[in-house]
């Protein structure tokens, strides 16, 4: 595990912004954290992993369907 430091509100809403961003990509019924017994938020380490998979997914489905095009 990396170095555990604290976050100050700059660092945090930067974060969050950054992960957002990541987060409206996707698929709206990806998995991407979970909310624990104490309500707590847990963020998935995989996230980034699912974006490339739904791009790469999107751009795809984009190819197939322009007419004309070698499939």
């Amino acid at each position: 595990m990396a170095n555990e430091r604290p976050l100050t509100a700059a660092d945090l809403t930067r974060i969050l912004r950054v992960y957002l961003r990541i987060v409206e990509e996707l698929p709206p019924d990806t998995d991407t954290g979970f909310l624990d017994a104490q309500g707590h938020v847990h963020f998935l380490p995989d996230v980034g992993r699912k974006l490339r998979a739904a791009r790469a997914a999107a751009g795809d489905l984009a190819r197939i369907s322009k007419p004309g095009e070698d499939r």
